[in-house]
């Protein structure tokens, strides 16, 4: 069955310098687009995704987030007077996943 299409009745423009257009006709170009297309494109789902980090942004930030924050906790585990047991390590990487989130927000929140 055909997608259905909606009508595009409204235009946005926008001037840049001579430098700005190539730099965006230089990724458009990587990407096989027109520079108006990759606009458009850039444009609409930024305005899908609300202000702050783009959804790919967020879940990247994500990764690295847990990711210091196991490395940081492993060589504390590794490194400390106590011996470090594969136990310890399964509860930090359980409580990463389990608070990636909070993880996510707290780095963030120390960014501002």
């Amino acid at each position: 069955m055909a997608e259905k299409k909606s009508a595009k009745t409204r235009n946005i423009t926008f001037r840049v310098t001579n430098e700005e257009y190539d730099r965006i006709e230089k990724i458009a170009g990587e990407v096989n687009e027109d520079p108006n297309t990759w606009c458009r494109k850039i444009a609409v789902a930024a305005s899908r995704e609300g202000s702050g980090l783009a959804k790919n942004e967020r879940l990247l930030y994500g990764e690295i987030a847990r990711l210091r924050f196991l490395i940081g906790h492993g060589f504390k585990l590794i490194f400390s007077e106590k011996e470090s047991t594969a136990s310890a390590w399964k509860n930090l990487t359980a409580q990463a996943e389990e608070q990636g989130d909070e993880i996510v927000a707290g780095l963030l929140a120390r960014r501002k």
